[in-house]
């Protein structure tokens, strides 16, 4: 197995042989490889309702409250701002979209994800052009002027075939937009293989920003800001993802998480979250 970030060969194994790290460049994936069958099975409805989340939807609150801070810090980086085709990879069931077009009711919008509730979701609901399939695979002559990858390149089974296609289909000045965990961070030194990202097969890849921004200046992509924004939750959530999500939990953790009122919700900022953004030159 070779870095997909410098392309060393990775030897050296962490966490009780969960994951490797690359000694050159220091970026973490995990050691099992799995087939494209056994990942396509973790993205059913389960997926959004008790698996990684516990209800995807009662969060929409919060999901549209983080996506209109995601515009809002977009606009003050690029204050002209004015995009006109837009493609976001991982849409799920299309909320930042709809924020999106809220806003930019010209802009022309597709979404991919491999979750089909999902996506008819996007299309039935907030009539969006959701798409459920693997952009990799998909054979477009479009291109774009923004594209979006909210909390999903971690998931990616080839993230680097992603940036390099997604460089394929933008031009000069195009922005390409992304958040994901930071392994580089604080708190998952200190927490190391507790750290709430590292669930494997689920979240295959853990980046930092600076092996993220590696992969994107390889493909033509200049890092304009990083920054570690809050992020809102629901209280449940947040319970639920740091005590009960792939744990089996004790006694006292299930029955606070049964105590919590599903319309609490908070903002929260463990600064272990990159947001990044970047320009094609």
């Amino acid at each position: 197995m070779n870095c997909i970030i410098c392309s060393s060969e990775l030897t050296k194994k962490i966490f009780n042989n969960t994951l490797y790290k690359c000694d050159v460049c220091s970026f973490v994936t995990c050691s099992d490889e799995f087939t494209e069958e056994e990942l396509s099975e973790i993205y059913t409805a389960n997926y959004f309702n008790g698996g990684e989340y516990l209800n995807y939807l009662s969060d929409e609150f919060a999901i549209r409250k983080n996506s209109r801070n995601r515009i809002n810090q977009i606009q003050k980086l690029f204050p002209s701002y004015n995009p006109e085709s837009l493609l976001e990879i991982g849409c799920a069931y299309g909320i930042f979209g709809d924020v999106m077009k809220s806003v930019y009711s010209n802009a022309k919008y597709v979404g991919y994800d491999i979750a089909q509730e999902a996506c008819e979701y996007g299309q039935k609901n907030l009539n969006l052009n959701t798409i459920c399939k693997d952009f990799l695979k998909v054979d477009t002559k479009e291109t774009y002027s923004d594209v979006f990858m909210w909390d999903v390149i971690e998931h990616l089974p080839s993230p680097e075939k992603i940036i390099e296609k997604i460089a394929q289909k933008t031009e000069q000045g195009s922005r390409l937009f992304i958040t994901t965990g930071d392994i580089d961070r604080l708190l998952p030194k200190i927490q190391g293989k507790n750290w709430r990202q590292i669930h494997p097969p689920s979240h295959l890849h853990y980046f930092s920003k600076k092996t993220l921004t590696i992969l994107l200046e390889k493909n033509g992509f200049f890092v304009k800001k990083i920054y570690y924004p809050p992020i809102s939750r629901s209280v449940k959530q947040t319970w639920y993802s740091l005590f009960l999500l792939n744990k089996k939990g004790n006694y006292f953790t299930k029955k606070i998480y049964e105590k919590i009122p599903k319309n609490l919700f908070w903002s929260i900022n463990t600064y272990d979250l990159v947001f990044i953004a970047a320009e094609k030159r």
